[in-house]
């Protein structure tokens, strides 16, 4: 099964997790960018509350094919229970008919489910199917935990 990794990455922690699972899936790694990022003072309220109201943000073109996999894994860290707005908009640009959707979080809280119902919502209206997902809670986690848990959760996607 083929698979890509694709992530948005804020303070970092989700791109460990990212990376860990591209290396163990051996699978290509993309990162979602923004073409004007928050500056870090303003992140917390003006992307906390773009993600509160589901919104987007500009995004930088990305250079790959879904529909070449058979699988996407789809990460992004948790703002406000919900997925952080360039992922939102990374799935409200993409048809995602075809391969199986993996999201997956890093948090620092316990909002994991509510986040999930939110991100599948958002894939299934954009024609996707949700084929599992995992969150890592790496509040005051050194990046080498971050790393274990993530190559820990993706035991069960290693077919």
């Amino acid at each position: 099964m083929t698979s890509l990794v694709v992530y948005y990455s804020l303070t970092g922690k989700t791109r460990l997790a990212a990376q860990a699972i591209a290396e163990t899936l051996n699978a290509p790694l993309v990162e979602i960018q923004e073409t004007r990022p928050i500056p870090v003072p303003f992140v917390y309220i003006s992307g906390g509350f773009a993600a509160f109201t589901n919104r987007g943000r500009n995004i930088c073109p990305m250079e790959v094919d879904i529909k070449q996999y058979d699988r996407i894994f789809v990460g992004s860290p948790i703002w406000a229970s919900r997925p952080a707005p360039a992922v939102n908009s990374f799935i409200y640009q993409t048809d995602f008919d075809g391969p199986d959707i993996v999201p997956f979080f890093t948090m620092g809280g316990d909002n994991a489910e509510k986040a999930l119902a939110n991100i599948t919502a958002k894939i299934e209206k954009s024609r996707g199917k949700v084929a599992g997902s995992f969150a890592i809670t790496s509040y005051k986690m050194s990046g080498e935990e971050i790393i274990a848990r993530a190559k820990e959760a993706i035991k069960k996607f290693s077919s």
